[in-house]
């Protein structure tokens, strides 16, 4: 039997996750809704792929801004700005038929990710001894959203109508914000920063680690958002098989190896080993998850046929469980006080793939869909070597003393 202080923390988990999931549901709805969008506003449904992938670009600042004094004063701002970020463009829209108005709205729905830091922070404190387990559980509500908004929504507007279906997601992932801000106790909340500690600044700006294990999530990012866009055109065009099937068996397998990692971790008792060797396992676990989806990349390449496709597309979602490994690091090598702080940079400098990567494969891609899979081999080939550099490299909590911090494992 768990004792009454062990169901805070699940209740913590279970916040997280449905917060996450409503958040990528509102913004899977935009999509999933777009041909009734555009019978509405008279626009094009090509131009509305467009601005349906413009909160990719928002995904961005959600890390650039949390990572200033405002969200490290106040912890639980991340979670607001995140959740009023996507419920307000979502009752905007419905009455917006300008095509720019409605691109620079789905850019701010981006900053849903502004929680991330928040929610990877609990994950790694109130669950240490499962911290990539409770991140890939939380994570998954970004694909059980985007189950939900691609078929829920649909289903929902044929009945009340799309722009009453987006008011009603919008209602309801507001309330949850406000009730997540209003509820959950300070003991779960990273800690506020206070006058003392800025006596003693440490900037994780300054530190080579942060650097290198940002650019560690880089290329998984990238593959993620590549395919996202992509996957239809290549079933249909490849292998001529039903964009809509490899979609959801993509997504699914995307919530599965969100679990697989901290399984795993979890079976060989990871959390006995001190920071450096723990740092170790995970990073190692990252490696092999990279691999197994290049693996799955390559095999796609060479073996043309339909079905066996739609198998190794459950290989290639290998790449989805580098999230939690990524994200549980914030809480193995930085110091408790500044995890928070950490978890932003790291995440400006991974999601600068947002900036880049779709842009980029869209051109790439102009050139031939077996482009895109050697793009996504190379991808992961990079993410391997660049997390057995991080690997290496000495973590900031090795280079402060344990009398003036601790870690938060």
């Amino acid at each position: 039997m768990y004792k009454r202080q062990d169901y805070g923390r699940f209740y913590v988990l279970i916040t997280d996750l449905i917060i996450m999931s409503f958040n990528f549901t509102v913004l899977t709805l935009f999509s999933s809704l777009s041909s009734h969008i555009s019978l509405t506003y008279g626009l094009s449904i090509e131009s509305l792929k467009w601005a349906a992938s413009a909160f990719t670009i928002g995904i961005f600042f959600a890390f650039l801004i949390g990572h200033s004094k405002y969200f490290e004063y106040e912890p639980k701002l991340g979670v607001l700005v995140a959740g009023l970020a996507v419920s307000i463009p979502q009752f905007l829209i419905p009455f917006i038929g300008n095509f720019i108005a409605i691109t620079a709205l789905r850019i701010v729905q981006g900053l849903a990710m502004a929680a991330i830091p928040v929610f990877s922070y609990q994950a790694g404190t109130v669950f240490p001894r499962h911290r990539t387990l409770a991140i890939g559980i939380i994570v998954s509500g970004i694909f059980i959203g985007g189950f939900l908004g691609s078929t829920l929504g649909p289903e929902l507007a044929l009945h009340i109508g799309w722009k009453l279906t987006f008011i009603v997601f919008g209602l309801v992932t507001l309330i949850l914000t406000l009730i997540y801000v209003t509820l959950i106790p300070d003991k779960y909340l990273p800690p506020k920063r206070v006058a003392e500690e800025e006596a003693i600044e440490f900037s994780v700006w300054r530190e080579k680690f942060t650097v290198i294990w940002g650019f560690t999530f880089f290329p998984g990012l990238w593959i993620v958002f590549t395919l996202a866009p992509l996957i239809h055109f290549i079933s249909e065009s490849m292998y001529e098989v039903s964009g809509t099937l490899s979609s959801t068996i993509l997504e699914s397998s995307y919530i599965v190896w969100s679990y697989i990692p901290g399984v795993a971790l979890a079976l060989l008792k990871h959390s006995r080993l001190n920071a450096r060797t723990l740092f170790r396992s995970v990073a190692i676990t990252q490696a092999v998850l990279y691999i197994l989806s290049m693996i799955g990349a390559l095999a796609i390449l060479l073996i043309h046929n339909p079905m066996t496709f739609l198998a190794l597309l459950t290989i290639l979602a290998a790449v989805q469980g580098t999230g939690p490994t990524f994200w549980s690091v914030q809480t193995i090598a930085y110091p408790k006080h500044i995890a928070h702080r950490a978890g932003y940079a790291l995440g400006v400098i991974s999601n600068s793939a947002a900036l880049v990567g779709p842009i980029a494969t869209l051109l790439i891609s102009s050139l031939g869909p077996t482009n895109i899979w050697l793009l996504i081999i190379a991808l992961n080939i990079a993410g391997v070597i660049i997390t057995l550099i991080g690997m290496k490299t000495r973590l900031p909590v090795e280079k402060l003393s344990s009398g003036a911090f601790s870690t938060s494992s």
